[in-house]
């Protein structure tokens, strides 16, 4: 009775749904301002001016670079985190490895509304089926002193997300999103066969 209980947990296990992680790219670094690209630094890599350490999220980006206020002047005030914020640059994609479900928030400036500021796509680099394409109200008078959340819902999982229609307009900080995580049935379903594993073995031995 005990082996056909833990049997039906492992079969359970085997067929839940994985859970999701919430992740958030902050930027909070000090960033150089002439060669600020992010690049895999949330992926366990390096940012173009070679700094590593940044927590691995499964994050990475092409033509988005870090932005920090310097002695050059404030670029920006107000924003969720100051110490370091983002903004984009010609063909731009933030790809995530482990895909994002259900929807992407984030707080933005712009001096102007953009259509189409951000694209889901199901594949890597803007590739594969577009999942949604979003657009961004204009929320400040060209300072970058005002932030607004901003949710994206769409179906599907996303891998990257295209942010080339924000190109040199919008500053971007705390970007968050759901993504697969490595589901937790599967610690189950050992933890339930290594149970029936050493329940029938002591009965072996019994029997004996």
């Amino acid at each position: 009775m005990i082996l056909k209980k833990l049997a039906t947990l492992a079969l359970l296990a085997a067929t839940t749904p994985g859970f999701a992680d919430t992740i958030t790219v902050d930027f909070e670094k000090i960033w150089d301002f002439g060669n600020g690209d992010v690049n895999a630094y949330y992926n366990g890599g390096a940012a173009a001016d070679g700094s590593i350490g940044g927590p691995n999220l499964g994050v990475s980006f092409v033509n988005v670079s870090g932005l920090s206020n310097d002695a050059l002047g404030p670029y920006y005030s107000n924003a969720p985190s100051m110490q370091g914020t983002a903004y984009v640059h010609d063909t731009a994609y933030m790809n995530v490895a482990a895909g994002a479900v259900g929807s992407l928030s984030l707080y933005y400036a712009s001096p102007s509304a953009v259509v189409g500021a951000v694209k889901a796509y199901d594949g890597l680099n803007g590739t594969g089926n577009l999942l949604g394409s979003f657009d961004l109200t204009a929320n400040t008078t060209g300072g970058y002193d005002a932030w607004n959340l901003a949710t994206f819902a769409f179906d599907g999982t996303a891998l990257s997300f295209d942010f080339t229609g924000s190109a040199n307009i919008v500053g971007l900080d705390n970007i968050s999103a759901n993504v697969n995580a490595v589901p937790l049935p599967a610690a189950v379903w050992m933890f339930g066969a290594g149970w029936a594993a050493m329940f029938g073995a002591g009965k072996r031995r019994k029997q004996a």
